[in-house]
């Protein structure tokens, strides 16, 4: 059994907890930076104040761990594993989300990021982990990779309102999908590299600090130096409020994320959290006035579709190969 709180529960019904509070921790997150993107907020200044919640709020936890020898902060090669994530979940994951939402919104940018994040945990888990990949799920990733294309033909129509004329250049739609396939790939690997991190010595609070601080120590002197401090010091009341409100609902997302994933599979981690396609499409159309089309209904549809499709992984004798090796080499399993 396993301690949350109150509760006790078996580990496969923590993990899932854990998993639907991140679910909706991150919905809210990205309610908060898609109204950030159409009040025109310097979107790398959005995304380093949103991750600073996190290394201000566990920083100090982290170093009184430290003081007393029990900090459970990596070295050595999960260091670098985790430094090497938070690095490409900042400058291509984050922002490029974030540079997505001002081109074809919400309703677009998480169901195409969130899809190709679930194909590449099953294509990644085949090769680095020797997991079997069933007929089904590869009939699966045709279903979703159709679901983006749609999406992607859907973008024009639904585009947010505040885009000014003339309208979005397919083109620079077509590059805001290609930017969610890329964050989908970044945070399928964030996933397993935290997996692997946190099922050896490697504490929660280690990985949270960690990854979010990579985004204040890129991102950070990355505004002053694009946007200037002048520009950046401009930002209105409305704009930290929701920065903070992103920071506070991303730390308590990636806290039960981390828990999740130490508890349950990276896979069945990703397909909870893939529940934000729904709140996102929903959210997308009545809150932020982004455009319905038959297009963006059909490949959200397909999308879902292809979430509950989607089959667990059977363990395989390359599985077990692979496990065996870590074990050989002194690396903990994934």
């Amino acid at each position: 059994m396993v301690r949350l709180g109150p509760l006790s529960l078996p580990p496969a019904a923590a993990g899932t907890l854990c998993c639907l509070v991140s679910l909706f921790g991150y919905s809210m997150a990205n309610v908060c930076m898609r109204r950030l993107s159409g009040l025109n907020c310097v979107s790398s200044w959005a995304v380093c104040n949103k991750e600073l919640i996190a290394v201000v709020a566990v920083g100090p936890w982290l170093l009184w761990q430290a003081w007393r020898r029990r900090s459970g902060f990596p070295t050595g090669r999960p260091l670098a594993i985790l430094i090497a994530a938070g690095l490409a979940t900042e400058l291509i994951g984050n922002m490029g989300v974030q540079w997505g939402y001002k081109i074809v919104g919400l309703a677009v940018m998480i169901p195409a990021y969130t899809g190709f994040m679930l194909v590449a945990t099953m294509v990644l888990g085949g090769i680095l982990l020797g997991e079997h990949v069933s007929v089904r799920n590869l009939a699966v990733v045709g279903l979703m990779i159709l679901a983006v294309g749609l999406l992607g033909a859907g973008a024009a129509q639904a585009a947010p309102t505040t885009i000014e004329k003339p309208p979005v250049s397919p083109a620079l739609i077509a590059a805001a999908i290609a930017a969610a396939c890329a964050a989908g790939m970044v945070f399928s690997l964030l996933g397993i590299a935290i997996r692997h991190c946190v099922t050896g010595t490697t504490s929660h609070s280690a990985v949270v600090v960690i990854i979010t601080g990579m985004g204040v120590l890129t991102l950070g002197p990355l505004s002053f130096f694009n946007a200037g401090a002048a520009k950046l010091m401009a930002a209105s009341g409305e704009q930290y409020a929701l920065m903070f409100a992103a920071g506070i609902c991303n730390l308590i997302a990636f806290l039960a994320l981390v828990r999740g994933l130490q508890l349950t599979t990276v896979l069945h981690v990703n397909m909870i959290n893939a529940g934000q396609v729904a709140i996102a499409a929903v959210a997308g159309v009545l809150i932020f006035g982004e455009n319905c089309n038959r297009w963006l209904v059909l490949g959200v549809g397909l999308m879902i579709v292809g979430i509950f499709a989607f089959g667990s992984s059977r363990t395989s004798h390359g599985e077990r190969a692979a496990v065996a090796f870590r074990r050989s080499v002194g690396v903990p399993p994934a």
